[in-house]
């Protein structure tokens, strides 16, 4: 079992919700973070100079999943964020233990 998490620009997340859906992904968690990151704005320049990270408001999403279903989550996630700008923002992917399902004690597969 894997935990994929995908930090996307927060005007993206109805498309890549979309993408999803399409392909029978209907449960995720979505959150509102703030990001520290170089505004390129701030480089006043010069190469490498710049004056502080600002803070950029971001979406978080977090989907459970199995192994084989990584790669079309991940695909669907890029399709539905991607501009092809800077800051379109990132995908990574994390082992679960383990997981328990709070309802009926069922755990890690069978917990999905």
């Amino acid at each position: 079992m894997l935990k994929i998490e995908a930090v996307i620009r927060s005007t993206k997340l109805q498309q890549v919700k979309k993408e999803l859906e399409q392909i029978g992904i209907v449960t995720f968690s979505s959150f509102e973070v703030k990001i520290s990151g170089v505004s390129h704005w701030s480089y006043g320049g010069k190469p490498g100079a710049f004056k502080t990270s600002v803070l950029i408001p971001k979406t978080k999403i977090e989907i459970i999943c199995r192994e084989k279903d990584i790669d079309r989550i991940t695909q669907a996630i890029a399709k539905g964020a991607k501009t092809g700008n800077a800051g379109d923002g990132i995908v990574y992917v994390c082992p679960i233990m383990q997981l328990m399902k709070i309802k009926n004690g069922q755990l890690d597969e069978r917990a999905i």
